[in-house]
């Protein structure tokens, strides 16, 4: 057998080996879930003071591959009858708002001295504000204490 012949015949072996050894299919590994991770942004964190007959408005953004977005955290509300108003909107409700027309909104507390806030927020690219309130107040400044948090999921792959 001449050395071109050789070769012709190796080459042969090894694609008749292949195919009836791996049945001409690639090799099948299990595919790994994408991790999904919980990530958390603050919204609001510590004291402040929301003046009579004002608010103090804080922005909250929900991007692109942010899933199961949710506002959770807690405030209280110290000064003249220990109460604020704590409201979550959206961009067009809060325009709506300010300007005191009618509005829907995600959370309303109503005037309280403490409270605590869950909201579920929709998965869908979005501004929203959390709102604390002293419009009602004539004379007296609110302290505000504040730990509110916007938590949502994120597929890490």
């Amino acid at each position: 057998m001449s050395h071109p012949q050789l070769r012709a015949f190796v080459l042969i072996g090894i694609v008749f080996a292949g195919g009836c050894y791996g049945g001409g299919k690639p090799a099948e590994y299990p595919l790994k879930a994408p991790a999904i991770l919980t990530l958390t942004e603050p919204v609001v964190t510590g004291a402040f003071i929301v003046e009579p007959r004002t608010f103090k408005p804080f922005k909250i953004t929900i991007g692109d591959g942010m899933t199961n977005p949710r506002l959770e955290g807690t405030f209280t509300a110290s000064g003249a009858r220990n109460d604020i108003e704590v409201t979550l909107l959206d961009e067009t409700q809060f325009a709506n708002w300010q300007n005191r027309q009618k509005f829907e909104a995600a959370y309303v507390s109503g005037r309280v001295t403490s409270g605590k806030i869950s909201v579920n927020l929709p998965a869908a690219r979005g501004t929203y504000f959390v709102v604390f309130s002293n419009r009602f107040s004539i004379i007296s400044n609110k302290a505000v204490t504040a730990d509110v948090q916007l938590r949502y999921d994120r597929t890490q792959s």
